[in-house]
């Protein structure tokens, strides 16, 4: 800029420093519409990304929602295909049925299992209401207050929650009889 100024000036040319400094605004100027612009459009393109996964984690969480199940579904059909040989067994053997029958009831319970399903062991165990709703109370002298005594209905767990609780009868001490 000083080399131009002194061969301007060698010229008899006199460089206003207001013009200079206003053509270096207008390119400062310039260059910052510039990135404005770059700026601005990859705001727009990260906006329009930003739908577009919106959109495609609404329809996989669709999907998973109409979809999930399908594994487990799969399984279960193992299980409807031995209920319908059961129920075509044409003999008179109720001994074979039953046997049939346990044979299912242990695939049903594998198959369960095997996607996290679980049944509660809690009979012999003290209350827990997490687990359990207690349905009834009894005497019993042989075990400590507030122990399950026994299963109404069983209970499950999926995973590591309570998917129904079982149903209990719990004991209660002699000393709360009123």
């Amino acid at each position: 800029m000083m080399e131009e100024k002194g061969q301007l000036e060698e010229k008899g040319q006199e460089i206003d420093p207001r013009e200079q400094r206003i053509k270096e605004l207008e390119e400062k100027v310039s260059r910052l519409e510039q990135t404005a612009r770059i700026v601005n459009q990859r705001y727009v393109d990260l906006q329009r990304e930003l739908e577009y996964l919106r959109e495609r984690y609404r329809k996989d969480l669709e999907e998973v929602k109409r979809y999930g199940h399908e594994k487990f579904a799969f399984d279960l059909l193992e299980i409807v295909d031995n209920f319908e040989r059961a129920f075509s067994y044409e003999g008179m053997d109720t001994e074979g049925f039953k046997k049939g029958f346990e044979i299912i009831y242990r695939e049903l319970l594998r198959i369960l299992e095997k996607h996290g399903i679980r049944e509660m062991e809690l009979l012999g165990s003290e209350f827990d209401p997490h687990f359990a709703e207690a349905v009834d109370r009894e005497y019993n002298g042989d075990v400590p207050s507030n122990t399950v005594l026994r299963i109404e209905r069983k209970g499950y767990l999926l995973h590591d929650r309570v998917l129904r609780p079982a149903r209990v009868v719990v004991s209660y001490a002699e000393e709360e009889i009123t």
